[in-house]
């Protein structure tokens, strides 16, 4: 009887955090704010688009570990690992197109753009290809290399100004600025 007590009030305690911090949003609220730009439309949505439909396919195919030769015998363990980088790359490209999160979002968008970067400029060097072999699969040329690095010089970019006017970022920020006038405390 005591050890379900303590967990109810334990759990009251938890929803009651969790309702004072939606009612007065604190700093996180910032990762928001967007100033509102037009010029950063275009660009989020090509990364997104960069994201979702990669050239040479998903992430996880860039991994050495995870060979296509060798799919059948890999272990579950390692399968998961490529879904589930998949599924990040695939997330965060859904938030560029939509503008939802992009600070959030940002990071593991230069990871996989300095992975991508990685993988196609080692295939162009030899010195880099023997450096990266037992981690990256080169694939492609200096050309998609440089063109990942340009991708992740805009994710920084977007790192600082937000996802623009024509974002859920934006229309978030609009409510949440007007919530705060109003005095309201929901």
């Amino acid at each position: 009887m005591r050890a379900e007590k303590w967990m109810a009030v334990l759990l009251r305690s938890m929803i009651d955090k969790i309702l004072r911090l939606l009612a007065h949003p604190p700093g996180w609220i910032n990762l928001l704010s967007t100033q509102g730009l037009r010029w950063v439309v275009p660009s989020r949505v090509l990364i997104g688009v960069l994201l979702l439909f990669p050239i040479g396919g998903g992430i996880h195919q860039l991994l050495a570990f995870y060979g296509v030769d060798h799919a059948p015998d890999l272990p579950v363990g390692v399968l998961a690992a490529g879904m589930l980088l998949r599924a990040i790359e695939v997330a965060a490209g859904i938030s560029f197109v939509a503008g939802l999160g992009i600070r959030l979002a940002a990071y593991p968008a230069l990871v996989l753009f300095a992975l991508r970067m990685l993988a196609n400029t080692a295939n162009s060097f030899a010195w880099l290809r023997d450096f990266v072999n037992d981690v990256v699969e080169p694939q492609g040329d200096w050309a998609f290399g440089a063109m990942y690095l340009g991708a992740a010089v805009l994710v920084s970019d977007l790192l600082h100004t937000g996802s623009g006017r024509w974002s859920v970022d934006y229309w978030l920020s609009q409510k949440f600025k007007a919530a705060g006038m109003s005095g309201s405390r929901h």
